[in-house]
C-alpha cells in the first residue's frame, strides 16, 4: 500500500517537473520571440529614423533651392525695376514698391519714346511668385518694344496681349494702364486695361478725378477672341498730379476685415496733392500702414506719382511759340549728344534735306551742346540741356537751352583775328554762324537759336 502511494507521489511529481519544464520551454520560445520582435522593431525603427532624416533632408535641399530660385527671381523682378526714375522734361516723378513677400507681379516704368513723348506704364501680374515674376519680364519686354512703334496706348495693349496669349498657356494675366505724355502740350493719351484708374489731382481747384476707361486683361487666352482696348486723351494743367498704384494698396485691410479702399486713397490724396511727388508716396504710404495697424499685407503694392510742368513756360524758354509745336529732346552729358543728332538729321533726311546739309547741321548741334554741357552747365551731370527744334521742307530750326547762368556772346573772341588764332575760345560759334542762315541768343545768354534754310548755300 504504501508502496503504491509512494509511486503515485512521484508520478505527480514527474508531472509537474514535466508542466514546468512546458512552462519554462515556453517562456523562453515566448521571450524568443519577443527579443526578435524587439530587433524587428528596432530595425524598423532605425530604418524609419534613417528614412526620416533622408525626408528632412531631401526637404531641406528643396527648401533650398525653393529659396536660392526665388531669391533669382526677386533680383530679376528688382532688376525689372528702374533703378532710378528718368531725367524728364517738364516732369517731376517719384516711386515706391512696397513687397508683401519675396517675389510679386507689380511693375511700372517711363519710358522715353523715340518721338521724344513721355510712356508712363504700370502693370500687376496675378499671382505671386517665379511665374508671375517670368511674365512680367516678359511682358516689360514686349511693353518696350511695341512703345518704341507706336504712340497709341490701345495698340500697345492690342499687340502685347497677342504675343502674350500665344506664349503663357495658364490663367494667369495681367492688368495695365499706359499713358504717353505730350510733354510740350501736356497731353496724355492713355488706355487701361483692367488696371485700376489712376488719380489726377488737378492743381488749379484741389479736386481729384479719376482715368478711368474699358479695356480687357492682357494675355488672359480666353479672352483674345473679344479683348478691346481704346485711347482717352485728357490735357493737363501746370502742377497737376498723376498718382498710378496697384490694387495691393487699395485692398490692404485691417485687424477688422475693413479694406483700405479707393475713398480714402482719394481723400488722402486730396489733402496732399500740393505736396511735393516724394511726400505724396510717403503720405500715401504712412496712411495705409497706420490703417492696416500691424494686419500683414496681402498683396505687394506699386505707387508712382507724376507732376506736370508748365509746357508754357518752357516754350517761352525756348524761343519757339505754342503754335510752332517744336519737338524737344533732352541731353545731360556729352555721350547723349550722337543720340540727340541721329534724332533730328533722320527727320531732316525724310525732309529731303542733302547730305551737305545734314552734315552743317550736325556739326552745329554738336558745338551748340558741347557749349552749353561743358560752359552752360560746367559739365554738371544734374543739370538738363532741352533741345527745341522744327523741321519743314522749307527750313530747320533748333534751339538749344542750358540752366546756367548764362554769358554773353558778343564776348567771345573772333578765331580769324591774328590774336586769337591760337586761342581755343570762338571756334565753335564761328561755325555755327557758318553753316547756319540765321543765329541769335537770349538775353540770359543760355539760349542759342539757329535757322537753315533749304535751298541757301
Amino acid at each position: 500500500m504504501r508502496t503504491d502511494n509512494a509511486s503515485s507521489a512521484h508520478h505527480r511529481n514527474d508531472l509537474r517537473l514535466e508542466r514546468l519544464l512546458r512552462l519554462c520551454r515556453a517562456y523562453k520560445r515566448r521571450q524568443c520571440e519577443l527579443l526578435d520582435r524587439q530587433k524587428a522593431m528596432e530595425l524598423v525603427q532605425k530604418k524609419q529614423a534613417a528614412a526620416f532624416k533622408e525626408v528632412q533632408y531631401q526637404l531641406g535641399r528643396i527648401n533650398s533651392e525653393i529659396g536660392e530660385e526665388l531669391e533669382t527671381a526677386q533680383r530679376i523682378q528688382e532688376g525689372l525695376l528702374p533703378k532710378e526714375l528718368p531725367e524728364l522734361v517738364n516732369l517731376e516723378s517719384a516711386a515706391m514698391y512696397i513687397p508683401a513677400g519675396k517675389v510679386g507681379g507689380d511693375l511700372y516704368d517711363i519710358i522715353r519714346t523715340p518721338r521724344q513723348k513721355i510712356a508712363i506704364l504700370i502693370y500687376d501680374v496675378s499671382g505671386h511668385g517665379i511665374p508671375a515674376a517670368l511674365i512680367g519680364a516678359m511682358a516689360k519686354m514686349l511693353f518696350a518694344h511695341y512703345i518704341e512703334k507706336t504712340d497709341s496706348p490701345a495698340e500697345v495693349f492690342h499687340h502685347v496681349n497677342q504675343q502674350l496669349c500665344r506664349f503663357i498657356k495658364t490663367e494667369q494675366y495681367l492688368t495695365a494702364f499706359l499713358g504717353i505724355l505730350d510733354p510740350v502740350n501736356n497731353v496724355l493719351t492713355y488706355s487701361r486695361a483692367g488696371h485700376v484708374p489712376p488719380l489726377v489731382f488737378h492743381a488749379g481747384d484741389g479736386t481729384v478725378s479719376r482715368l478711368d476707361s474699358k479695356g480687357f486683361f492682357i494675355g488672359h487666352g480666353a479672352l483674345l477672341s473679344i479683348a478691346e482696348y481704346g485711347n482717352d486723351v485728357i490735357r493737363l494743367e501746370p502742377d497737376d498730379k498723376l498718382l498710378f498704384y496697384t490694387d495691393g494698396l487699395t485692398e490692404g485691410y485691417n485687424d477688422n476685415g475693413t479694406l483700405y479702399g479707393g475713398e480714402r486713397l482719394r481723400k488722402v490724396f486730396t489733402g496732399c496733392g500740393t505736396d511735393e511727388v516724394h511726400a505724396v508716396i510717403d503720405r500715401v504710404v504712412a496712411d495705409q500702414t497706420a490703417f492696416r495697424n500691424g494686419t500683414p499685407l496681402r498683396d505687394d503694392f506699386t505707387l508712382l506719382c507724376i507732376q506736370i510742368g508748365d509746357s508754357k513756360q518752357l516754350l517761352a524758354e525756348s524761343g519757339f511759340s505754342p503754335e510752332d509745336e517744336p519737338s524737344i529732346l533732352m541731353a545731360m552729358r556729352l555721350q547723349e549728344i550722337d543720340q540727340v543728332c541721329s534724332i533730328i538729321l533722320r527727320e531732316m533726311d525724310c525732309h529731303g534735306y542733302p547730305d551737305r546739309y545734314i552734315k552743317q547741321v550736325k556739326i552745329c548741334i554738336f558745338e551748340m551742346m558741347t557749349n552749353a554741357i561743358l560752359h552752360g552747365n560746367g559739365g554738371d551731370p544734374d543739370k538738363k540741356v532741352l533741345v527745341f527744334y522744327k523741321i519743314s521742307a522749307i527750313e530747320t530750326v533748333i534751339s538749344v537751352v542750358d540752366e546756367g547762368p548764362g554769358f554773353d556772346y558778343s564776348a567771345i573772341p573772333d578765331p580769324l583775328t591774328p590774336e586769337n588764332r591760337t586761342r581755343d575760345h570762338g571756334r565753335g560759334l564761328f561755325l555755327i554762324r557758318h553753316y547756319l542762315d540765321e543765329v541769335a541768343f537770349n538775353a540770359a545768354g543760355n539760349r542759342i537759336m539757329g535757322r537753315k534754310l533749304l535751298g541757301r548755300n
